[in-house]
C-alpha cells in the first residue's frame, strides 16, 4: 500500500500533465513584441543584436487586431517595415540572423473595427506575408462572452486552414481553464499546433511556481475531460508565455522570477519552449541577464553525443492504440528502470530493468492486452525519478 501511495503522489505532480507531442518549428526561447516598430527606437539591427545576445530563436510580432491589419498602407508596422524594404524583407532579415518570426492577431469574434476585412481575412493576410513562420492567435474575454463562441471560433479557424492548410498556427490562451469554462477551448485547440498559456504571475500577483502549478493542474484535468468528450486532438503541446515586466497592475517581475519560471518549465514540466512578453517594456537588466542564462542547451560530447542530463520524453503518439514509443536519456552509467502503472498505482508493465550506459534510448510499449484508460510511465535512474502520463484509446 505504501508503494501505491508513493506512485500516486508522483502522478499528481505537475510534470505529469497530459499533452500530445509534436515537432514544433519554434522551441527553446522566444519573445513577444507588442510594437515591433518602436522597440529599440525602431532600430531593427539593435533589436536583433539584443535578441541574439540572450539566445532568442523566435519572435512574435503584433500584426492584427480584429480587422485592423498592421501590414496595410498607412499602418505603423507597414510604415516602419518600408524603411527595411517591406515586411517580406523584415522577415528575411530575421531569418538571416537565425530568428524565426510569427504574426500575432487579437481576435474578438466580430469585426471589432466596423467595416473592412473579417478576422479570418486578416489572419490569412498575415500568413500571406512571404516567409512568415506562422500565426499566434490571442482570443480572450470577448469569446468568453459570445453565446455562439464555438461556432464563430470554428468558422474562423476553418477559414485559416482552408487557405493555409500546412501553416503553423498556435493559440495564446488563458492560463486557467476553471475561470473560463465558457471559452470555446475545443474549437481552437483542435485546430492549432501549440498552446501558449499566458502565465502572468506578477500581475495576479503570484509566484512563478504557484502560477505554473495552477495552470498545469487545470490542463491536466481538462485533458481527461476532452478525451472523454471525444476530443483528444484538443490536447496540444504547451509552451508557456511568461511576464516580462510590469503590466500596469499587480506587481512587477522581481529578480529571480525569470530564472524560476524558465527552470521550472524546462526541468519540472518538460515543456518544449517558453517565451516572454513583451520586449518594448523590459528595462530591468536582471530580466535580460536571467533570460540569457535560461533554458541551457544540453551539452553533448563530439564523440558519442551523450546527453548530460536525465530525461523522459512524452510518449508518441499520445493518445495511442495499441502501441506507443517512449524515449529516455541517461546521463551516466547505472541501474535504470522504466515501468508502467495504472491509475491505482499498480505496476502493469516493466519496459526496462537493468544497467544502462549513458545515452539516448527508445522503447515501444504494445498495450494491445490492456483496456483503454490512463497509464503512467515512470523512469528511475539512481536518485532521478520522473513520470509521464499516457492515454490508451481503443
Amino acid at each position: 500500500m505504501k508503494r501505491n501511495v508513493v506512485i500516486l503522489a508522483l502522478f499528481l505532480t505537475a510534470g505529469t500533465i497530459l499533452r500530445a507531442q509534436s515537432t514544433l518549428p519554434i522551441q527553446a526561447k522566444g519573445m513577444w513584441f507588442w510594437h515591433l516598430w518602436s522597440a529599440n527606437n525602431g532600430d531593427l539591427n539593435a533589436v536583433i543584436g539584443k535578441l541574439k545576445s540572450v539566445g532568442v530563436t523566435w519572435i512574435v510580432a503584433k500584426m492584427g487586431d480584429s480587422d485592423s491589419y498592421y501590414n496595410g498602407s498607412g499602418k505603423s508596422l507597414y510604415t516602419w517595415a518600408a524603411g527595411y524594404g517591406g515586411m517580406d524583407s523584415v522577415v528575411s532579415i530575421f531569418h538571416n540572423n537565425g530568428i524565426k518570426i510569427l504574426g500575432y492577431q487579437y481576435v474578438y469574434g466580430a469585426n471589432h473595427w466596423g467595416s473592412g476585412p473579417s478576422e479570418a481575412d486578416v489572419a490569412n493576410m498575415i500568413l500571406d506575408v512571404k516567409g512568415i513562420d506562422g500565426l499566434l492567435i490571442d482570443a480572450e474575454i470577448e469569446y468568453d462572452n459570445l453565446s455562439n463562441g464555438s461556432v464563430v471560433a470554428t468558422a474562423y479557424m476553418d477559414s485559416i486552414r482552408a487557405h493555409h492548410p500546412s501553416a503553423f498556427v498556435g493559440l495564446t490562451s488563458w492560463a486557467y481553464i476553471t475561470y473560463h469554462t465558457t471559452f470555446p477551448w475545443v474549437s481552437f485547440l483542435t485546430r492549432v499546433e501549440v498552446n501558449m498559456p499566458q502565465t502572468y504571475w506578477a500581475a495576479r500577483p503570484k509566484t512563478p511556481a504557484s502560477e505554473l502549478t495552477k495552470m498545469a493542474g487545470d490542463y491536466a484535468s481538462y485533458a481527461v475531460t476532452w478525451v472523454n468528450q471525444g476530443y483528444p486532438a484538443a490536447i496540444k503541446p504547451i509552451m508557456p508565455l511568461g511576464q516580462g515586466e510590469y503590466f500596469g497592475y499587480g506587481s512587477d517581475v522581481q529578480a529571480g522570477d525569470i530564472t524560476s519560471f524558465s527552470n521550472l518549465c524546462q526541468t519540472t514540466y518538460d515543456y518544449q519552449g517558453i517565451s516572454l512578453w513583451e520586449y518594448s517594456q523590459i528595462t530591468n537588466s536582471y530580466v535580460w541577464d536571467e533570460y540569457a542564462n535560461a533554458w541551457p542547451v544540453t551539452a553533448v560530447t563530439n564523440k558519442d553525443e551523450r546527453p548530460m542530463r536525465y530525461e523522459l520524453s512524452q510518449n508518441f503518439p499520445n493518445p495511442f492504440n495499441p502501441s506507443t514509443t517512449i524515449q529516455y536519456s541517461v546521463a551516466s552509467a547505472g541501474t535504470v528502470s522504466l515501468e508502467v502503472f495504472d491509475v491505482l498505482g499498480q505496476e502493469v508493465a516493466t519496459l526496462v530493468k537493468g544497467r544502462k550506459n549513458a545515452g539516448r534510448y527508445t522503447v515501444e510499449w504494445n498495450a494491445g492486452d490492456f483496456p483503454s484508460g490512463i497509464y503512467f510511465c515512470r523512469l528511475q535512474a539512481g536518485s532521478f525519478v520522473t513520470t509521464k502520463k499516457l492515454m490508451l484509446l481503443k
